[in-house]
């Protein structure tokens, strides 16, 4: 499981450290431990479903962040899934990652080489990935779990037939709050590139060695930022307006 190597190679940098803050928004939510490292991640709203509420709410300033990082493995909503995985985010080893110099820009659609020939796949509406790859003419599947999307979108049930016939496939990291990463990895047989894209993204490349995956495009939360970035968070804010505050940065899986 992706996640367990994630939290194994993380839990000796999150060793002694102790969540000082956290906020959940409508969209996103932040993590800041006491070292000052930031993890940020998506809010899932529409999965939450009846179970809206973090465990230990209230009680959990000061707590282990090791501890917290561990539900990312076993939450029993995807609210505390979140949580987990934005402290693990905040503990990637940033200094010592050797990131990818695009020279058209950061952004997770310049991150791999597309040839015109291409069928590419997008699981997750990400709106500014779709629109820069329409631009440039690409043929597109992409899919998206919300019923609301289904004008503009495949549904879920799609995946297993239109996947393989894709060469490039982006994949949204929220996939791993909701747990359908893995079985979404293995409809990509055919797949010559498979990039994981959005603030979720947990950059640790060596954790999704033989995976299928080669590409990490996230999001490093800059701590000089942090009073900008969680007064955002707490009021609402989407990664349109957060992404000001970090820099995204992509990660080749060697």
């Amino acid at each position: 499981m992706i996640l367990e190597r994630i939290y194994e190679v993380a839990t000796p940098r999150l060793a002694g450290k102790r969540i000082k803050e956290i906020r959940i928004g409508l969209h996103m939510l932040a993590v800041e431990l006491d070292s000052g490292l930031i993890g940020v991640t998506y809010v899932l709203i529409n999965e939450l479903g009846h179970n809206c509420t973090a465990s230990q709410a209230g009680n959990l300033i000061g707590m282990p962040a090791d501890e917290i990082a561990a539900w990312a493995l076993r939450a029993q909503s995807v609210i505390d899934s979140a949580v987990g995985l934005a402290v693990l985010n905040s503990a990637a080893d940033y200094e010592n990652l050797e990131y990818e110099n695009n020279p058209q820009g950061p952004d997770a659609a310049y991150s791999v080489a597309i040839r015109d020939t291409d069928q590419i796949g997008v699981v997750g509406y990400i709106e500014p990935l779709i629109n820069s790859l329409r631009n440039k003419g690409y043929r597109l599947f992409i899919f998206e779990r919300d019923e609301s999307f289904k004008d503009r979108a495949y549904m879920e049930s799609a995946q297993p037939e239109l996947l393989p016939k894709c060469q490039v496939i982006f994949i949204t990291s929220s996939t791993l709050i909701n747990g359908t990463l893995e079985n979404i990895l293995s409809y990509c047989s055919n797949a010559r590139e498979i990039v994981m894209v959005g603030p979720s993204t947990p950059l640790y490349p060596e954790a999704f060695k033989g995976t299928g995956v080669t590409v990490l495009a996230g999001t490093r939360w800059l701590p000089k930022n942090r009073d900008d970035i969680m007064a955002g968070v707490s009021q609402g804010a989407g990664m349109k307006q957060l992404v000001k505050f970090g820099e995204k940065i992509s990660v080749r899986v060697r």
